[in-house]
């Protein structure tokens, strides 16, 4: 026969059974899953890295080249590109006066890591008499180098001594691009009339203003951002 509790050792019982019941449901079965924190960490921003010339830096003198992801000049295109497109700048080639030989020579691809590459290169081939297919073997070289997997290859600006030259460069470059699975880009529609600046656009016929080259750039930024 089953002996009864009095009815507060009965009472004591009940109220200890309930305790371990509650404490045994807050803990999670070992083989179940286990509760993870929340991540708050906001994904890092995509990059690019640049080659170019003095258009790319913004200046004409020698003297103030593209500085890591510093520009010295004040008629670069980069400034207005990297608002417009979010992306962050995180280093660069550009010297006034470079021809794509002297591009391919200055990239140090061991020091570059980066989701996209901006190649705006060629101007100073014309000038120095450059042949297309040594133009294409550099820049080919230059995005091989740089190794980023997104290349985007930049038309030439319009150059008044060399209209046609220009236009027939930029039309190369193209088909380049295209065979390498490259982005051609021209941002230069609004201020190219034939292969030369329209009035104003420029200050000698090869460079573009410092107005000019934030409308440029903030045309790239754009297209750079949608690039996804």
């Amino acid at each position: 026969m089953a002996r009864l509790l009095p009815r507060r050792a009965l009472v004591r019982t009940v109220v200890a059974a309930a305790l371990v019941t509650a404490v045994v449901g807050c803990v999670p079965a070992a083989d179940g899953p286990q509760p993870s924190a929340a991540t708050t960490d906001s994904p890092e921003p995509r990059t690019f890295v640049v080659v170019g010339d003095s258009i790319t830096a913004g200046a004409t003198d020698v003297s103030q080249p593209l500085v890591g992801d510093r520009v010295q000049g004040d008629a670069s295109w980069l400034p207005a590109a990297e608002q417009a497109s979010g992306l962050d700048l995180v280093a660069g080639w550009a010297v006034p006066g470079a021809t794509t030989a002297d591009m391919l020579a200055g990239v140090e691809p061991t020091a570059w890591t980066a989701d996209v590459l901006v190649v705006m290169a060629g101007t100073n081939d014309l000038a120095h008499g450059v042949t297309w297919q040594e133009s294409a073997a550099h820049i080919e070289g230059i995005a091989a180098a740089a190794g980023a997997p997104t290349v985007v290859a930049v038309a030439i600006a319009p150059n008044d001594p060399r209209p046609a030259a220009r236009n027939g460069y930029n039309s190369a470059l193209a088909d380049v691009a295209g065979r390498n699975g490259w982005t051609y880009l021209d941002p230069w529609g609004e201020v190219d009339a034939g292969g030369v600046f329209i009035p104003g656009a420029s200050p000698d016929g090869v460079h573009p203003t410092p107005a000019v080259a934030a409308d440029v750039g903030d045309r790239i930024g754009r297209s750079l951002a949608a690039l996804g």
